[in-house]
């Protein structure tokens, strides 16, 4: 009885190409650079930030008093109503978080708010 060789030469190229594939996409997994995680003084101001533009989504405040709102809640702080600068602060540390919110006027008319808050 003649012994049958049952290598398939293009079963393992498919398969050797197939691990090649896989090891290549485990290192570019392992060479992406990792996110430094949020530290409990960032995730407190983002929230703070958040409630503020949902307080002035309820009932759109003069640009005066989203000054007087923001400095309530934060040192040092930047406040931008539709691109244009209204309140900047001088800081001096590269600690910064910013949100962004688009809300309605009484006209309902859009504006995008956007808070940068810096913290040491």
């Amino acid at each position: 009885m003649l012994l049958r060789n049952n290598f398939n030469a293009k079963a393992f190229v498919f398969s050797l190409e197939a691990l090649i594939a896989l090891l290549l996409f485990g290192l570019i997994l392992f060479s992406l650079p990792l996110q430094k995680p949020l530290s409990l003084k960032e995730v407190l101001v983002v929230q703070q930030q958040d409630d503020l533009l949902r307080v002035w989504s309820y009932d759109f405040p003069f640009e005066s008093e989203m000054v007087t709102d923001a400095k309530k809640l934060f040192d040092c702080f930047d406040l931008f109503v539709d691109s244009k600068k209204v309140f900047a602060c001088s800081a001096t540390t590269n600690n910064s978080v910013a949100s962004e919110g688009i809300l309605l006027d009484n006209l309902l008319l859009q504006h995008t708010i956007r808070i940068v808050s810096y913290f040491p």
